[in-house]
């Protein structure tokens, strides 16, 4: 289910000629897991980051690590547009979409339950905004993408079908913001539409909405014809 594999090219040429900052997976780097959705008052918010998140899966072997393509959060001041990005390589059960669609889903889940202290993130099921708002004292304490990122990778790696993460962090003020939004809406649409075919029992394509997406995207249209006997 490589669905999502033109939206990767297209995020990586948005991202060539960009510096980053590369970061190994490190277990022991993991910055602490509050255990549940903390409150940030604006008194003690150092700042905001707003934009988008969203997972790219594949079947494609991704090598686990942190990507910070902009400044780390020790070195912004002021709230500012922002994008997390997961590359992830999951195992495909050739033949078995149920299988492989319920493993895509568990993973997507990942994100509500995973709260690093001191980083509110706010974001909705039905939605690719994100926006995370920074504590002073996360800030003070030493807070980084790449702490945040190891905590993350350690809860999507806890997913026996992930075999492969890469987190990517964009604040570069440089960056097309406004085509992240657009591919983080395209990746959304597309995790919509195989969310209709899997689970819906209409099968009229002309009275579908996201017939777009099933047309556009190769594999969708055979996928939706599959589930529907045709």
């Amino acid at each position: 289910m490589d669905f999502y594999n033109d939206l990767i090219r297209d995020t990586s040429a948005l991202l060539q000629g960009t510096k980053s900052c590369a970061y190994p997976y490190t277990p022991g780097k993991a910055w602490p897991d509050a255990g549940r959705n903390e409150v940030i008052l604006q008194r003690d918010t150092a700042f905001e980051l707003n934009g988008v998140g969203f997972n790219l899966i594949t079947s494609e072997p991704v090598e686990s690590g942190i990507a910070v393509y902009g400044d780390e959060l020790g070195s912004i001041r002021q709230s500012r547009h922002f994008a997390r990005v997961c590359l992830i390589g999951m195992r495909d059960d050739a033949g078995d979409e149920q299988k492989t669609y319920d493993r895509i889903r568990k993973v997507e889940f990942v994100k509500y339950h995973c709260f690093p202290k001191g980083y509110m993130i706010r974001t909705a099921s039905r939605s690719h905004k994100e926006v995370v708002r920074v504590s002073k004292s996360a800030v003070q304490g030493g807070i980084s993408f790449e702490k945040v990122g190891n905590l993350l990778l350690s809860a999507y790696l806890e997913k026996p079908a992930v075999e492969g993460i890469k987190i990517l962090f964009l604040t570069d003020p440089q960056l097309d913001y406004a085509k992240l939004e657009k591919i983080a809406a395209k990746t959304h649409a597309v995790t919509e539409t195989l969310n209709h075919i899997m689970n819906s029992v209409n099968f009229d394509c002309s009275t579908c909405n996201l017939k777009p997406i099933c047309d556009e995207v190769e594999g969708m249209r055979e996928l939706h014809f599959k589930r529907a006997g045709m």
